[in-house]
């Protein structure tokens, strides 16, 4: 212990005179304590966020029990000058604390010890990638409405509220239409950290184009089913992904009710780029309505004595023609009149030429 001891002193002689004098003894320690076996002691910890504040707290309080603990038979004081607002910070909630310690004996001797506490960020963010998912061609996969995004960001540290962003490589599909993007998430915190996740998105072209089929028709036998401004093409050809796209078509033929006549089922194909297909089929009826013609000899007069039969002599058709039909023969039946005195008559003969189909085509020779 330190401090000053009064002591007075009293000197009485026999009979009974006395005078007094006080000394005062001086106890001085002039000895700061010795703390060579004690220490603080620097750390680095992780930061914590909002939790920061109490893990300095608890830090600086393991520092002062420790010189506590330490010198317990000094009879010392131990304080700090520690303040969570000295933090110097670094990055996001991460930074430094440079605190003195202030040891004081009980004859008020003092030295200091330092110490400093590191609060670092080496935790990457984290978030939830959203899932693959597969598009159509014609959908676009910037539309995070679309293809999904973040959620879920979160870090240990940062002040700053973070946003995910992205980067694309795309590699080719199966086909023209298709690809594959492979969207590499990335979140940095406000020190530096990073976190990379994948997501896959699928480019499809499952769609079918289209196109308007034209109306189904019908020509006659000897109208060529070829001829598109005759029979009608394919309009609107449209696909979500293919350009340039043209229709074609192949023709099944099924005999119809006669020679000349056929039912054309005629389907018309569209193909996109990616295989996708569309098949409409079209009806083409081939009739023969179409009449043969030829040209009737002219009336004639002949004696009665001469053969009506004789064509030589009364006259044949010439022209015979039908619009599908060949080699067709016209023939006559007659019908004879009386004439104006017994050997007479009147022969009015009807010749008839009728094609494949039943088309038919009538006309008169007066034979006198």
């Amino acid at each position: 212990p330190c401090g000053t001891i009064n002591v007075t002193y009293t000197v009485t002689d026999d009979c009974g005179n006395s005078s007094s004098t006080t000394v005062t003894l001086t106890f001085d320690d002039g000895t700061i304590p010795d703390l060579s076996n004690c220490s603080v002691t620097d750390q680095t910890v992780e930061c914590a966020g909002d939790g920061n504040e109490q893990l300095a707290n608890d830090w600086n309080a393991n520092n002062i029990a420790d010189l506590e603990t330490c010198a317990d038979d000094l009879g010392i004081t131990v304080t700090s000058d520690y303040d969570f607002a000295n933090l110097v910070p670094s990055c996001g909630q991460a930074g430094s604390i440079a605190v003195t310690y202030t040891i004081t004996d009980d004859c008020g001797n003092a030295t200091t010890l330092s110490a400093t506490l590191t609060i670092e960020d080496t935790t990457d963010p984290t978030f939830t990638v959203p899932a693959g998912i597969t598009i159509e061609c014609d959908q676009d996969p910037t539309d995070l409405t679309l293809t999904g995004d973040v959620t879920d960001e979160a870090d240990n540290c940062s002040v700053n509220t973070l946003e995910a962003t992205y980067t694309d490589s795309v590699a080719d599909g199966s086909c023209a239409n298709e690809s594959v993007i492979t969207r590499t998430w990335t979140l940095v915190d406000d020190c530096g950290n990073e976190t990379n996740l994948v997501q896959t998105i699928n480019v499809v072209d499952t769609t079918a184009p289209t196109f308007t089929v034209p109306a189904g028709t019908t020509i006659e036998c000897d109208q060529d089913p070829t001829d598109l401004s005759l029979t009608g093409d394919v309009t609107d050809e449209a696909d979500n992904c293919s350009n340039g796209l043209e229709a074609t078509y192949s023709d099944a033929v099924a005999d119809g009710s006669c020679a000349n006549e056929s039912v054309i089922t005629r389907t018309w194909t569209l193909v996109d780029d990616c295989g996708n297909e569309t098949s409409l089929v079209q009806t083409i009826n081939v009739v023969d309505t179409t009449a043969p013609t030829f040209t009737v000899p002219a009336g004639t007069t002949i004696e009665c004595d001469q053969d009506p039969t004789d064509l030589s002599l009364t006259g044949d058709v010439t022209d015979e023609n039908d619009n599908c039909s060949n080699g067709l023969e016209a023939t006559y039946s007659d019908t004879v009149a009386d004439g104006s005195c017994a050997n007479e008559s009147v022969i009015t003969r009807t010749w008839t030429l009728v094609d494949d189909c039943g088309n038919e085509t009538s006309l008169v020779q007066t034979i006198n």
